[in-house]
């Protein structure tokens, strides 16, 4: 049967408006899942921050890419695992990290800081039989003669340690604080933004640790968002709603609700700061943005 040239026009028209109709309805229906590790969470006090954080930047984005749900793994992860898990995709496909050059190249990072860089300033915790040798202490080569505490994977070991500092390092975050109060090693840096809520947390078990009032510790550290390499769509939303964030006022105003208090506890103005170099940090690094980040002058 041979069809008219303007019916074929017509019936092609027609399929061309239903497939764009399909595509619309499907887009209006679909909903990103977003897997994350199983402590960060709403009941984990140290990401409780960067959960809502997530959520609020999703929650920005939902007019332009939809709806999402945001579930977790049923285990925690090491950051070595984290990152392989993170690379694959299938159990978790956003995680939470202070960054490194090699997670900023096997995965998607959202070069936003999420703590506005507050991570890299350190106060110490010690045991209370030697916070005296810390009143001492004048020049960064003295601190670096002492023995830190740190997370065997962790960030700050990498840089204290290409700094020259000496790190003991243990496998388990809870138990760090049970190796200082055995004398394992001289003090324990915290970022201000965790120190006083720790404090806070362990004083009953070891009511002889104390945080040290007379130095501080600084390195640029930002944490990211990272998202797996199989979902750039979802990097691209979170960064786009990040952004909004950061247009609203909305993440400044996150930022001084989680953290305003800590940073005046910490009282940087009447300790000495000795400021070393984050050599893991990549060219992309975003100095040149000062909104996004915590200064101390």
């Amino acid at each position: 049967m041979k069809i008219d040239k303007g019916c074929y026009m017509w019936i092609l028209r027609i399929a061309l408006s239903l497939s764009i109709c399909v595509a619309m309805v499907t887009k209006a229906h679909s909903m990103d899942q977003i897997r994350l590790a199983l402590d960060i969470c709403l009941d984990n006090p140290r990401e409780a921050y960067a959960y809502t954080l997530l959520e609020n930047a999703l929650k920005a984005t939902i007019d332009s890419d939809g709806s999402y749900r945001i579930t977790n793994s049923s285990y925690k992860m090491s950051r070595e695992r984290a990152l392989h898990e993170l690379i694959l995709g299938d159990s978790i496909n956003v995680h939470v990290a202070a960054t490194r050059a090699k997670w900023e190249v096997e995965t998607l990072p959202v070069r936003i800081p999420i703590r506005k860089g507050v991570l890299g300033y350190r106060l110490l915790l010690v045991h209370k039989s030697k916070d005296f040798i810390f009143k001492d202490i004048q020049k960064i080569e003295q601190l670096k003669r002492l023995t830190a505490g740190l997370g065997q994977q962790w960030t700050t070991t990498a840089v204290l340690r290409k700094a020259g500092f000496y790190v003991e390092t243990g496998v388990d975050y809870e138990g760090l604080f049970g190796m200082l109060n055995r004398g394992r090693f001289d003090y324990f840096p915290r970022g201000l933004n965790e120190i006083f809520r720790e404090f806070d947390e362990y004083k009953d078990k070891y009511p002889d640790l104390r945080i040290e009032s007379a130095l501080a510790l600084y390195f640029p550290t930002p944490s990211y968002f990272f998202v797996s390499p199989r979902y750039p769509e979802l990097a691209d939303r979170i960064r786009r709603g990040m952004e909004k964030l950061i247009a609203t006022g909305e993440l400044d105003r996150m930022f001084e609700a989680e953290f305003g208090s800590s940073i005046k506890k910490a009282k940087l103005d009447q300790r000495m700061l000795f400021s070393i170099e984050n050599p893991l940090l990549t060219p992309e690094t975003p100095f040149d943005r000062p909104e996004l980040w915590f200064f101390h002058e």
